[in-house]
């Protein structure tokens, strides 16, 4: 790993994934402590490789999940009514990121999709009424291929937008709206206002979505001025640039830790086996960061 990645990296500052693999223990506090060095002190992620996850049946693999990981955080509940969990199913359920004319699908549970999802990071719409610190993802069993998870700095973005595009930054420090229709609290606003970046601690916090972004001005009855689509449209293409992005194709049992106010996450299209026993599942976990754990 190359010196000064925790202060942003692009996909050359790692040598290998070795730099960034950390082999499962069973001591999970110890683990704990290990994870958040890397997201506070590293690269802001991790993939712990090795846990027993993949032998065990769905449900014991939601259970073990939220298990392993009270020691980083508190789990957050996800999803509305009788499907609230706290070990969310990442699998294909037969959704569709877009509509039969191709247009972006708004309500639709992108996590339920097998097709390719755009780097976001899952705070940027305050999902569930819930504001994440971090995100786990476990794989409880790959796909047949494909389905890489994709990685890009938040903070590399801001130091290239503030180098590129200082005219638009500040646009980019205001709030925007963004469109959370498929996550919506019940009796809650389907948007939420907050700036794409923002000092928080001493650090930068990112909240992105460039879909929900583009979405959300239209939802919210305010349609974007020049000057904020400009903003919008350099932050996707300096988002677009593939030397930004480091690729890890999950193993079965691997789990990828992210500290959600950092790095943005993505994943490439998959096919799945035609056995429904052995098709691609993750379980995602959301956590707020214990206030005894490191400040960050």
């Amino acid at each position: 790993m190359s010196r000064g990645v925790m202060d942003g990296w692009v996909r050359e500052s790692f040598a290998s994934s070795r730099d960034f693999r950390l082999p499962y223990v069973c001591d999970h506090e110890a683990l704990a402590r290990r994870v958040w060095d890397a997201l506070l002190d590293g690269p802001g992620f991790a993939l712990v490789t090795g846990t027993p996850l993949a032998t065990m049946s769905t449900g014991q693999a939601q259970e073990f999940g939220v298990s392993m990981l009270r020691h980083p955080g508190e789990p957050l509940p996800q999803g509305r009514g009788a499907d609230t969990a706290l070990g969310w199913l990442v699998r294909d359920e037969g959704v569709s990121a877009h509509t039969d004319d191709r247009r972006f699908h708004e309500d639709a549970y992108t996590s339920k999709s097998r097709g390719y999802l755009h780097l976001h990071n899952d705070r940027a719409v305050r999902p569930f009424g819930q504001e994440p610190d971090v995100i786990a993802l476990f794989t409880h069993r790959r796909a047949r291929q494909g389905g890489a998870s994709v990685l890009a700095d938040g903070w590399t973005l801001y130091r290239l937008v503030r180098a590129e595009f200082p005219d638009l930054l500040d646009r980019l420090s205001t709030p925007f709206a963004f469109d959370r229709r498929h996550v919506t609290p019940p009796g809650e606003s389907p948007v939420v206002w907050a700036p794409v970046f923002e000092q928080a601690d001493g650090r930068i916090r990112v909240r992105c979505n460039v879909k929900r972004l583009e979405t959300g001005a239209d939802l919210a009855g305010e349609p974007l001025p020049p000057d904020r689509r400009a903003a919008l449209d350099a932050l996707g293409r300096v988002l677009a640039r593939p030397e930004l992005r480091v690729t890890a194709l999950l193993e079965d049992g691997d789990c990828l830790v992210i500290d959600d106010r950092r790095v943005l996450h993505g994943r490439t299209f998959y096919e799945d086996h035609a056995d429904p026993a052995r098709r691609r599942c993750l379980v995602r976990v959301m956590l707020r960061q214990h206030p005894s754990e490191h400040t960050a």
